[in-house]
């Protein structure tokens, strides 16, 4: 097992890590870098469970995160990180070298749009791409090949648009028959990958998702609010939309406690009482760091 294997966290427990853990896990992938919106800049480490998870896989494959042998991916969807623990092929093939059953595997074969398998696809000949691709592995100790089975439709990576990445669009017969690889060698190896994916299965080019536009200025509707309910349904509505963001929740907390807050609402036609806007900002500050997370 390589000796950055061994510099890993023993544990998720953010607080007990040294410097240099701090800096692995980094490198592997568990903090995600905002780049967009009002989040810009801000750092996010992977929920304790994703870094247990990590810790555990990376343990018992003896993949090293430094060599990016394993890694993870954390993509913004809706306003919220998305994490995926990944490896390259070349993690699989080092983890079935290791376990001392490997006994080599047979050349990759793509199936055309005729129903043949050819153990050589060519776009000009065969179409614009296979429909599958598959790969057998074989282990020392079973009578049979382990044969993993890629379909097109279901590993091609695409953009928003629907178009296929670039790294598909030039290289889509390799791209599938490294996916076909994957899934032989975990059927043959499930002890050491199970629960580990390829980046080429879950798509290994990783696109930039930028923080969309909010489909309003909720934070000018905040401030227009003349009741608690009216605030509420705001920030209900932000949710739903997935733009709820860290810098509504205080817009709300604090346009909260710029309303009066007495037995009951206001009618329509009374004014409503405002208190000091900074002293109230700051009172909706603590709460928002006081309150729990979601």
């Amino acid at each position: 097992m390589s000796n950055d294997i061994t510099k890993l966290p023993s544990n998720g427990d953010v607080d007990s890590w040294s410097a240099a853990e701090k800096a692995i896990v980094e490198a592997a992938g568990l903090v995600f870098m905002h780049t967009y919106g009002d989040r810009a800049g801000h750092r996010e480490l992977a929920p304790r469970p994703v870094v247990e998870q990590f810790l555990s896989i990376a343990r018992r494959s003896g993949l090293d995160p430094l060599a990016r042998q394993i890694y993870c991916i954390g993509r913004l969807s809706q306003g919220r990180v998305e994490w995926s623990i990944q490896t390259g092929i070349d993690g699989f093939r080092l983890v079935a070298e290791r376990s001392k059953k490997y006994d080599g595997q047979d050349g990759a074969e793509w199936l055309t749009s005729k129903g043949e398998w050819e153990d050589a696809f060519v776009p000009s000949i065969h179409g614009p791409n296979p429909l599958a691709a598959r790969v057998k592995v074989y282990r020392k100790d079973w009578p049979r090949p382990s044969v993993g089975v890629a379909e097109w439709g279901a590993y091609a990576q695409t953009k928003r648009s629907g178009d296929l990445t670039s790294m598909w669009a030039k290289q889509g017969a390799g791209q599938l028959a490294k996916c076909a690889e994957a899934l032989a060698i975990r059927k043959a190896f499930p002890q050491d990958l199970s629960g580990l994916y390829t980046a080429d299965e879950m798509g290994g080019e990783v696109i930039a998702v930028a923080e969309a536009t909010p489909s309003r200025d909720w934070a000018a509707d905040l401030r227009a609010a003349q009741t608690h309910e009216e605030i509420e349904d705001l920030v209900d509505s932000a949710d739903d939309a997935g733009e709820l963001t860290d810098v509504i929740r205080t817009a709300a907390l604090t346009r909260h406690g710029m309303i009066s807050r007495g037995e009951s609402e206001p009618a329509e036609d009374e004014p409503v009482a405002e208190r000091d806007e900074e002293t109230v900002a700051e009172e909706a500050r603590r709460a928002f760091e006081e309150a729990p997370s979601e």
